[in-house]
């Protein structure tokens, strides 16, 4: 799902997803976590603001962006940590903005 914040220099836009590796490959690019919720952990929407969707999704699924390794792990243990406390909690996550 896709949004647009409007009143920014660059117009960006909120992207949704339950791909967890895809949430990871976006974490790790330094892309912007705004919230993450669901109650189960096969359920979780993850909630980035992106700039350019489209073009994210496409180098993650084509395999045409390079990351060091040790950023995708770190992203896929936060999100993993971030995923039991809310399935245990049953809570979303907010970023402060």
């Amino acid at each position: 799902m896709k949004k647009t914040i409007k009143g920014e220099v660059n117009m960006k836009e909120i992207f949704e997803t339950k791909d967890f590796y895809l949430a990871c490959f976006l974490k790790a690019k330094g892309i912007k976590l705004l919230k993450a919720s669901g109650e189960k952990m096969r359920d979780i929407v993850f909630t980035f603001q992106v700039e350019d969707p489209e073009k994210l999704i496409n180098d993650f699924y084509n395999e045409s962006e390079l990351i060091p390794a040790i950023k995708f792990v770190n992203a896929i243990r936060d999100l993993k940590a971030l995923s039991h406390n809310i399935k245990m909690r049953g809570e979303k996550w907010q970023n402060q903005i």
